[in-house]
């Protein structure tokens, strides 16, 4: 069995719980995500079945939108709402005029320090257990960009946003930045992954319809090919380079190639990704039968 899964994660369970899961109800001894959900978040969690796992690296660099809700007034330790309240402002003097033109701050490429509790690891050891023990970690920046942030909602103190971004962007750091920016203070309610890769939630499906599925033998209702996920240019080799290639040797396959990664098929079936040596001969790198 190979594929993507796009699995609509719930609240209160890890994305390794998730995965656990899926391994569980397909029977399956290979399964990984490509892009972590915190627990107290939902939405869509990438799930790759199979030796689809081989290329989740490649799936973890790709886009993902959000919708969050950002509360105003109050700063968190964690920078949503189920850590201690840090600082407290009982005015929030924004319209959501304000609101607007402080967002048009937060689009484009920006410099994030991670949050002190997440699961980036600073000399071997995840920040969160730094700030678990109390210890001050210096954290360096890092680069992410927001490609589009809207504002759906405002009542005042609270606000519904949508946030088009890079991997590797914390959403709750960005809500608190933005309540700085307003002369205030703001943590992260809700959090939902609404797209990653392309999969959007709309199609996600649950733990229990992927079981029903399963159960009745129609996986194939949500197991989503690998080059409907990651794209890629497609190359076919003849029959005869089959054993060749599977065996990871190089083939000549007589093909003018012009991208240096592809998938490769043969015998009618994707059995790889390859790419080009340089003396143009085909090698697979990513073994996928």
């Amino acid at each position: 069995m190979i594929g993507i899964l796009n699995v609509l994660k719930p609240t209160g369970m890890s994305s390794h719980d998730v995965v656990n899961s899926v391994r569980k109800i397909l029977n399956v001894k290979k399964a990984g995500h490509a892009g972590t959900l915190d627990p107290n978040a939902a939405g869509v969690l990438v799930v790759c079945v199979g030796k689809a796992t081989k290329i989740s690296e490649f799936l973890m660099k790709g886009n993902k939108e959000y919708v969050c809700e950002l509360i105003l007034g109050q700063s968190t330790d964690t920078q949503d709402s189920y850590g201690i309240v840090t600082n407290q402002s009982e005015k929030v003097s924004a319209s959501p005029d304000e609101l607007k033109e402080v967002l048009k701050k937060f689009r484009g490429e920006l410099t994030q320090i991670p949050p002190a509790y997440s699961a980036l690891k600073v000399k071997g050891k995840k920040l969160y257990e730094y700030a678990r023990q109390n210890i001050q970690v210096e954290k360096a920046g890092r680069k992410i960009h927001v490609y589009d942030i809207r504002l759906l909602k405002f009542t005042g103190t609270r606000a519904l946003l949508k946030v088009r971004c890079s991997k590797g962007t914390y959403i709750r750091t960005l809500c608190n930045d933005i309540g700085e920016a307003l002369g205030t203070y703001g943590h992260m309610g809700i959090l939902i992954r609404t797209e990653s890769n392309g999969l959007h939630i709309n199609e996600s499906i649950t733990l229990e319809e992927l079981k029903f599925l399963g159960d009745n033998r129609r996986l194939d209702e949500c197991l989503i090919p690998l080059d409907q996920v990651y794209k890629l240019d497609k190359i076919s080799i003849e029959s005869k380079h089959y054993d060749r290639l599977t065996a990871g040797n190089e083939v000549d396959g007589g093909l003018r190639v012009k991208s240096d990664v592809f998938y490769v098929y043969c015998r009618d079936k994707l059995i790889g990704i390859g790419r080009k040596t340089r003396d143009g001969r085909i090698k697979i790198d990513k073994m996928l039968v």
